[in-house]
């Protein structure tokens, strides 16, 4: 008998098991350990089940990689989500091809309401730095979570300004925990944790990145974004192809314009003039984009600002609610009951929220 965690953990190292055919079989059997536990014959019920995947379950390896896993996930603090539990990102959650597990480094609120991608050329121009600068700098006053791949360029340079001005900011990496790529961006992914922020990848700790695996990053960025937004690209490229997946689920997609005959923006420029992004030319147009209201008072943020970052994810998830109840911010926030108690308690001390009956929690001054 194992742990559930280990056992959803193994069921998901064996080859030739997607998040479709890894929740077809736990509706089949139950569990992951009854899936682990089956015989080649039952497995070959399930239907996309072949023979030669049946078979693979057989194999000790898939456990001893789940042994693997857990140690330095528990050594770590790496959140392990599912695609079956509550807990697992929304909106990855609806996507066709998403992975069954995830590994999530920080305490970044992955159901944040307000998301957006920041994507672009590892050539970056000093142009693309004060574009980024004109997007990025309005929503502050809106919290949203950006979300980008920890690349050279455009990414990395999107992360650091988040951290420059008390934005959450995720990035997702196309390789394990243990191999941070690039290995030069490793401190910034470590403030980034530290902040309120985090990494994210579907690749245990041990894997290290592969030019294969950066096209399916780029698919958790689009995935776990409202909108996607082209800073600088030419017409070929990864954020171009993250642009295209963006389109393809149905979210919103945004460019940044580039000087005519300049290569650098020209795929930028392709976009807006096909239609399939909307002109983004600072954080204003962003905002009217997504139709998001109710920005955070300055005064407010400030006053959150000396908040430890599991005490700032609490306070993310109770603004704009009326009153939360402990299990939800327990499903929300990922945290042991221990350590949210003290994170309610120490809030309540320094009279930031109020209890209610019924164990629930709001704002003070709400």
């Amino acid at each position: 008998m194992h742990s559930d965690t280990h056992a959803r953990v193994a069921l998901s190292r064996v080859p030739g098991i997607g998040a479709k055919l890894f929740r077809s079989l736990i509706h089949h059997f139950t569990s992951a350990d009854d899936v682990l536990r089956a015989r080649p014959q039952e497995l070959c019920e399930v239907e996309g089940v072949a023979e030669r995947t049946a078979h693979a379950f057989t194999s000790e390896r898939h456990l001893k990689e789940a042994d693997a896993i857990l140690h330095h996930a528990e050594k770590s603090e790496v959140h392990i989500l599912c695609c079956v539990d509550d807990d697992y990102p929304g909106r990855l959650a609806k996507l066709a091809g998403s992975p069954p597990i995830l590994y999530h480094l920080g305490q970044t609120d992955l159901q944040n309401k307000r998301t957006a991608a920041v994507v672009g050329t590892r050539e970056m121009s000093s142009r693309g730095s004060r574009q980024i600068d004109l997007l990025l700098d309005p929503l502050a006053e809106y919290d949203p979570l950006i979300v980008s791949g920890l690349a050279y360029g455009v990414d990395i340079y999107a992360h650091r300004r988040c951290l420059q001005i008390g934005l959450p900011t995720l990035g997702v990496m196309g390789s394990g925990f243990g191999h941070v790529y690039p290995a030069a961006h490793a401190r910034t992914a470590l403030k980034m944790v530290e902040a309120g922020g985090g990494i994210l990848t579907e690749y245990p700790y041990w894997m290290k990145p592969n030019r294969e695996h950066f096209p399916a990053r780029n698919r958790i960025v689009a995935a776990q974004s409202d909108v996607t937004v082209v800073v600088e690209s030419a017409t070929r490229g990864g954020s171009m192809i993250t642009a295209r997946m963006a389109h393809d689920m149905g979210r919103k997609v945004g460019a940044c314009p580039g000087r005519g005959g300049d290569p650098l923006t020209a795929g930028c420029n392709a976009l807006i003039k096909k239609g399939k992004a909307h002109l983004i030319e600072e954080g204003q147009d962003l905002i009217d984009l997504m139709k998001w209201k109710g920005a955070v008072k300055g005064t407010q943020r400030r006053l959150f600002d000396d908040l430890s970052a599991a005490e700032q994810q609490l306070v993310s998830c109770l603004r704009d609610q009326e009153a939360v109840d402990i299990d939800t911010l327990h499903h929300l926030m990922s945290e042991p009951p221990a350590r949210l108690a003290g994170t309610l308690l120490m809030l309540e001390m320094k009279g930031h929220i109020v209890s209610l009956p019924g164990h629930r929690y709001r704002l003070a001054g709400g």
